[in-house]
């Protein structure tokens, strides 16, 4: 297999000390330094580029500050720019050929598809994965699905002698609940495998609130985690976590009126950190928590 040829930068020598000392050797990179933006010509640097048949001949970037521009060489008035946060994403496509500054450009476009629709639905009502409506005071777990839940595939072995009640909870991932200082008095939604607790909702004038021990779930508009709260008083507006519905009657979770679904990042084998995750990676490429209401 042919070596991937360098990938050609620009930098600004005002922002050079933000590019860090690894770039001249991340995707084999060949770095030349400009001054300011004024010094900026698209068409020279294309040439630049051409000059050089030992470097990367399809595109080339400019980078200033924490911006990254990657210039189409035949074509310099394509161009797309993207943020350090997706460098190590985007970079190596590019440099491998299996992306190109339309495919970009067409992947933004199609964001907005990504994002939840902040509209509510009409007289909600929650319901399981059969469609029947959930009553207030009715306890249910919250099933989290993920590609070894998705693709069913349970080794026997595993399941061999256990009761009826653990294989419930067998090879499933839930929504657990867990507290920072182990007393209770500070509740948050995590993810657990094998392990569930029972849920409820109640409907206060037309809102239905997902509840666990009497508390109310809420978001913490002061704390910067995105993560899901229990509390004992009902949530302001701003406070509130709102249910969408998706494929197959299961759901996902957003603040009241938001756009950025919760996520799910398991940070060991069995446990799992739940939170609103609005990060550049998380928006594009990312999957939003799906949830599957189980009757208990």
């Amino acid at each position: 297999m042919a070596a991937k040829k360098p990938i050609h930068y620009f930098v600004c020598s005002e922002g050079s000390d933000s590019l860090g000392l690894d770039i001249a050797t991340d995707d084999n990179t060949i770095v030349e330094y400009f001054d300011s933006e004024n010094d900026v010509d698209l068409a020279k640097f294309a040439e630049i580029v051409k000059s050089k048949p030992n470097c990367g001949q399809k595109h080339f970037i400019i980078y200033k500050g924490d911006e990254y521009r990657a210039v189409e060489t035949d074509n310099v008035e394509n161009t797309y720019v993207f943020s350090s946060m997706l460098r190590y994403r985007i970079l190596p496509k590019l440099v491998a050929g299996t992306e190109t500054i339309d495919t970009l450009i067409d992947g933004d476009k199609n964001l907005e598809n990504r994002l939840a629709k902040p509209e509510r639905q009409p007289e909600f009502k929650l319901r399981d994965a059969n469609g029947e409506i959930i009553p207030d005071g009715i306890k249910f777990a919250l099933q989290i699905l993920r590609g070894r839940e998705e693709d069913e595939d349970d080794d026997e072995e595993d399941t061999e002698g256990l009761s009826k009640e653990e294989l419930f909870y067998c090879n499933k991932d839930w929504i657990g609940v867990n507290s920072y200082m182990g007393d209770g008095k500070d509740y948050f939604l995590c993810a657990q495998e094998s392990n569930c607790v029972s849920f409820e909702c109640e409907t206060i004038d037309e809102v239905v609130y997902l509840k666990y021990d009497g508390g109310y779930f809420y978001f913490d508009i002061d704390n910067k985690s995105g993560g899901i709260f229990i509390g004992k008083a009902v949530p302001t507006k701003e406070q509130r976590v709102q249910i969408h519905y998706i494929d197959d009657g299961d759901i996902c979770l957003t603040g009241w009126g938001g756009r950025v679904y919760v996520a799910c990042e398991w940070i060991k084998s069995a446990y799992g950190v739940v939170q609103i995750d609005d990060r550049e990676e998380q928006l594009r490429w990312g999957s939003p928590m799906k949830l599957r209401l189980v009757r208990l």
